[in-house]
């Protein structure tokens, strides 16, 4: 406990020395005043379509039907092998009195899992509907006007 206290004095021992803070790299001259400490920082490239002007919140939104479109891809792709390794199973364990069993319930938890994608679709067109009165605001957002 005691090496802890004296860490920790040390620690807030050297932000207290600390004087000037710390500034980022600008392209700007030191003759000129600056306003911000961090000077101006770019956004990444491919961020700036999520970096919307306006307060719409469409950037988000495209965002979300993103990550939802992804998710779709990995899911379904997934669903796919676990038939195709439940087939397998079925066909070449079929001497063992515990293959069809274990390949049938491989093919139920891959028809679930399908079952939650198409469900997810659904809840985003319902919330979409219902939110933004358009089915398709989440799923596939578009820029409304300028």
């Amino acid at each position: 406990m005691k090496k802890l206290l004296i860490r920790l004095a040390g620690l807030l021992i050297i932000f207290l020395q600390i004087g000037s803070p710390v500034r980022a790299q600008t392209d700007v001259d030191d003759t000129t005043t600056s306003t911000t400490i961090f000077g101006t920082i770019q956004a990444p490239a491919g961020v700036d379509r999520y970096n919307l002007a306006d307060e719409s919140g469409i950037g988000l939104i495209t965002f979300i039907s993103n990550l939802i479109r992804v998710a779709t891809v990995v899911a379904g792709v997934w669903v796919m092998i676990n038939f195709i390794l439940a087939g397998w199973k079925y066909i070449i364990g079929s001497g063992d009195s515990k293959a069809p069993s274990e390949a049938s319930q491989m093919m139920t938890n891959s028809l679930i899992g399908l079952a939650i994608i198409v469900g997810a679709y659904t809840l985003a067109a319902v919330i979409g509907l219902i939110f933004f009165g358009d089915a398709t605001f989440i799923i596939s957002p578009q820029l409304r006007g300028v």
